[in-house]
């Protein structure tokens, strides 16, 4: 079975093939292991890789709270109500890599998250958030719904 440590440097691999990549990451109050920023053809994602020994729920609700506070105002819509009309769309993903047991709360938090919002009836496009942790003591993967299409190459790197 995988380390924490190797897990995230798989990810850092997998992300590094399309993203730009800065490590460490200051978000807000917040430090992550792995910040990649995708940008090409008016499309975006913004991902944001964090390990840690284990995940409480209020990890992921202040990660919720960074995206409507800082990430979707400040890095999609660029201080504007809306992104160009180019804008296409962004995703905003939150990888969590706990090395301790997930709690069935938090689970239940993860696979409830949704966060969607649609710009000028969709002309602007949209941004959607998704998350993904991973369990390192089960060896087990949680997403959200909108992180489903991940789900077969996280479970690769996995």
């Amino acid at each position: 079975m995988l380390n924490p440590r190797d897990l995230l440097r798989r990810l850092m691999i997998y992300y590094a093939s399309d993203h730009e990549l800065l490590c460490p990451y200051q978000l807000g109050d917040t430090i992550y292991d792995v910040y990649a920023a995708y940008r090409q053809f008016n499309c975006f994602e913004y991902a944001f890789i964090r390990s840690t020994l284990n995940l409480p729920q209020k990890d992921i609700l202040h990660f919720k709270e960074q995206l409507t506070s800082i990430v979707e105002p400040q890095m999609v819509c660029k201080g504007e109500v809306s992104p160009p009309s180019s804008h296409i769309y962004t995703y905003m993903t939150g990888i969590f890599i706990s090395e301790q047991k997930i709690t069935d709360d938090v689970r239940r938090t993860i696979r409830r998250f949704r966060y969607y919002k649609g710009y000028g009836y969709y002309k602007s496009g949209y941004c959607q958030a998704r998350i993904a942790a991973f369990d390192m003591e089960t060896g087990s993967l949680i997403i959200n719904p909108a992180a489903k299409e991940l789900l077969l190459e996280y479970q690769r790197i996995l």
